[in-house]
């Protein structure tokens, strides 16, 4: 069974949810034009990292996300992002995950906060991991900051999976640990990653591209531009998964009792 995955690599303008959108309409109609199956968009790519007024934000994402659900039942699209949401009386960086249907199918709060750019101060963190079945695969959910954070992925292997998606605002200024942790978590789990990064200039973070679709095996499927929005794609087998981990059963040889 094939699926294909496309990234949208956006520049976020901090603070302009209808210009944001208007950008990621453009992106899903390339989307529906290349007949991908999963689009995915950056960390909080509808307001950026404007914090002080997540009240405002969480709010209009409520309609937004509304509406991506008549876009996703429109275009037969899994649209999946991360978001400012509330609930329960706490605010959360979530990620969210839209079926074909037009249905939320999956919300991850994510867990690692990044301090320095205040997360810890204006959200609660994620107290649990989540996964999506989608065309025969079992994504592992995760945003940005997480990726630091082996043990969160080794976990997700303990709930079937064998892909992870992952969306971010990560800096230009570290662009070279976002690939070499991204094959990481790929290599050593025998996973598909799937990683959306931001581009450009958003607030006082200046985003550092190079969106990336991995194999099992590390190997670069696609590469978003360091420099400029971009749309990638790569189409990926569950045969071929199961393949790699068939022919080079390390996962097999994992001693749990050891790390537990």
């Amino acid at each position: 069974m094939e699926l294909t995955i496309a990234l949208a690599q956006m520049n976020i303008f901090q603070g302009h949810l209808e210009k944001n959108y208007l950008k990621a309409l453009e992106f899903l109609r390339e989307a529906r034009k290349s007949h991908a199956q999963v689009v995915l968009f950056p960390e909080l790519w509808s307001s950026g990292y404007d914090l002080k007024n997540q009240s405002q934000y969480a709010q209009q994402n409520q309609e937004l996300i509304a509406e991506l659900g008549r876009q996703a039942a429109e275009s037969g699209l899994y649209i999946g992002g991360s978001y400012i949401t509330f609930r329960e009386g706490r605010y959360h960086n979530t990620f969210i995950l839209i079926a074909p249907s037009g249905q939320i199918i999956s919300q991850y709060h994510k867990i690692h906060l990044f301090a320095p750019l205040n997360e810890d101060r204006y959200f609660s963190p994620g107290q649990e991991l989540i996964t999506s079945h989608i065309s025969g695969l079992t994504c592992g959910l995760a945003i940005c900051y997480d990726l630091r954070f082996p043990e969160l992925f080794r976990t997700y292997l303990d709930h079937d999976a064998d892909s992870f998606f992952l969306v971010a605002q990560w800096p230009a200024s570290r662009l070279d640990h976002w690939e070499t942790l991204l094959r990481a978590r790929a290599i050593e789990n025998q996973a598909l990653v799937a990683a959306c990064n931001a581009v450009g200039i958003s607030g006082k973070v200046t985003n550092g591209g190079g969106s990336l679709i991995l194999s099992p095996w590390g190997e670069i499927l696609a590469r978003g531009s360091i420099h400029d929005e971009d749309f990638i794609q790569a189409t990926i087998t569950l045969e071929s998964i199961h393949e790699i981990r068939s022919n080079f059963p390390v996962l097999r040889d994992r001693h749990t009792h050891l790390t537990t």
